[in-house]
């Protein structure tokens, strides 16, 4: 599924967090690139005995994502850092990259720093966003890739993009057997007031739909799956099933039914990226040639 994966690592987040939500054995995982960006003045010559001191710190953290087996080198890059990621994540075709958040309210106080929200607004490929919290319970140094897959929100519009965001939650669920809840919001925005005498008939036919996603899943070996439907501003009600502390991974599309090509992170997306304490795996609409 993620053969090869990308993560930006920073340096200040642990490694084993940036990968614990990616059971190896079962999603993939067969190459990791761990890769940091430094970003010098033009024409700015770097001493290499800096150069040296971030690859072996590099090296440090690969090796304990080694010791969980993964395989896995580093790449030093140069640019601005969202753009190089971006772009090797180009040169490698990989299949997901991988990066993290701070939890310390970069982007107008958003659960976001402003390198990552960067690459989410141009990634053409997944982006699985970590969130690390060093104050929050239950954060230790041996992370379980179980837990993050134990209880999975998917919140979905029936777009296109959120056709193919179900195909990925459709084999993360089935190899991992985990607990999933099919959400669905009602735009409140298209419907009020003119279309507010047919919410009862929406209802049924969205629950309908749903109820062939979820026998779908539960055939095909995910753990019970649910279904929930409201009605409402969607980025307010994803936000608010997302932060109960019910689930532990939410999988979703970047974009609605207003899906704009030059626009790869939609609203809804946008404000869930921003606010929600959960980690959260980006699926955009897939273009023609790309490995996933």
């Amino acid at each position: 599924m993620f053969e090869k994966l990308l993560v930006a690592d920073d340096l200040k987040i642990p490694p084993l967090s940036l990968v614990r939500c990616i059971p190896k054995k079962k999603l993939g995982g067969k190459e990791m690139i761990i890769c940091h960006a430094i970003n010098p003045p033009e024409n700015f010559q770097i001493d290499q005995a800096y150069l040296d001191g971030i690859k072996n710190r590099l090296e440090d953290r690969a090796d304990e994502v080694r010791a969980r087996g993964f395989n896995c080198r580093v790449e030093i890059i140069r640019g601005a850092p969202g753009r190089a990621v971006l772009e090797l994540a180009e040169q490698h075709n990989v299949n997901m990259i991988i990066i993290g958040s701070h939890h310390r309210g970069g982007v107008r106080g958003a659960l976001i720093g402003s390198v990552s929200y960067g690459i989410l607004h141009e990634a053409t490929r997944p982006t699985f966003l970590v969130r690390f919290n060093p104050e929050k319970k239950g954060v230790t140094e041996e992370p379980s890739p179980d837990s993050c897959n134990s209880h999975i929100l998917f919140p979905s519009d029936f777009s296109e993009t959120a056709e193919g965001a179900f195909l990925l939650l459709e084999r993360i669920a089935t190899v991992t057997h985990a607990r999933v809840t099919l959400f669905h919001v009602h735009d409140k925005a298209r419907i009020d007031p003119y279309l507010r005498h047919m919410l009862p008939e929406f209802d049924r036919e969205d629950k309908n739909r749903m109820q062939l996603l979820k026998e779908h899943l539960e055939a095909n070996g995910s753990g019970p799956v649910s279904i929930q439907v409201s009605y409402g501003i969607p980025a307010q009600r994803i936000l608010n099933m997302a932060n109960s502390g019910e689930f532990s991974l939410i999988v979703m599309g970047t974009q609605g039914r207003g899906y704009i090509p030059e626009i790869f992170l939609g609203s809804t997306a946008n404000a869930v990226a921003r606010h929600a304490d959960l980690p959260i795996l980006f699926v955009p609409h897939k273009r023609p040639g790309l490995g996933w």
